[in-house]
């Protein structure tokens, strides 16, 4: 059984989460068994909590529901009711002000992200200097910056982002995967039909991505002017302590040489 299977909730709140995926992607049960190779009557009584959902047949739901199975957990934690606290809904946010004493004080690029749609709602000086295209919008602006949304966008970000490719399939395909009933529908579309303006995003919404690469943490900077290659390490973080705090926290560090990597477009 795959590791990250091993903390997965009891099968009853499994099943909850099977029908609500399914429902939030408009497919139904008949539809769900079908692909599934199983009757209907057995997928109903995995849905219900009525017959435990073997590893074989998690396999095959997630083939049903077009996702890894090695994310089903993250999907789990982001979608099922008392298991997620993550940001969601209206714009702007409402940032306590000791959260962002404690981003202003790291002192390395570092942003409070929606997740997993990334829309950036704080930045701390360190982040604005070094990415200003990421900077947060103002409350009173429309919509907030979305991550991807720059990176598709701004010609800036492939310039100075070495392994640009690896980065911004991480985030398109976890998008993809992450975001039903999650994301509401409406920003989904704008993210998306923004998005569309490059020609790299199809292929990126519509390739699958590798555990290994999904979770790699290379991030190559090109420093402007100059031939240097920064190495940074990615990490994003969700607070234990306070346990209402809803917003993802995401930050780059400076990475030790020769650290390993799987990336295919690292400069090594």
């Amino acid at each position: 059984m795959p590791e990250t299977l091993d903390l997965m909730p009891e099968q009853p709140l499994l099943g909850m989460y099977m029908r609500y995926r399914r429902e939030m992607l408009g497919v139904t049960q008949e539809e769900t068994a079908r692909r599934m190779f199983i009757s209907l009557s057995l997928y109903r009584k995995l849905e219900n909590g009525e017959r435990a959902v073997a590893p074989e047949r998690i396999e095959d739901w997630c083939a049903a529901m077009d996702a890894p199975m090695w994310m089903l957990e993250k999907m789990v934690s982001l979608a099922m009711p008392r298991v997620s606290n993550f940001a969601r809904g209206t714009w702007p946010p409402q940032l306590r002000q000791e959260d962002l004493d404690h981003l202003n004080a790291l002192p390395y690029p570092a942003y409070f992200h929606r997740f997993p749609e990334y829309e950036v709602l704080a930045a701390n000086p360190a982040a604005t200097g070094a990415f200003p295209w990421l900077a947060p919008s103002d409350p009173d602006a429309e919509r907030p910056v979305n991550v991807i949304e720059q990176f598709m966008t701004i010609p800036e970000a492939r310039e100075l982002l070495v392994n640009w490719d690896t980065i911004v399939h991480r985030l398109v395909f976890g998008l993809r995967v992450l975001s039903p009933g999650v994301v509401a529908p409406e920003r989904l579309a704008q993210i998306i039909e923004t998005c569309s303006a490059n020609p790299e995003f199809a292929r990126m919404w519509n390739t699958p991505m590798e555990e290994k690469l999904f979770n790699d943490s290379l991030v190559q900077v090109r420093t402007p002017g100059t031939d240097e290659i920064m190495s940074l390490t990615m990490r994003s973080y969700n607070a234990f302590h306070p346990e209402n705090c809803s917003y993802q926290l995401f930050m780059l560090t400076p990475r030790s040489p020769g650290t390993p990597t799987v990336d295919p477009f690292a400069i090594r």
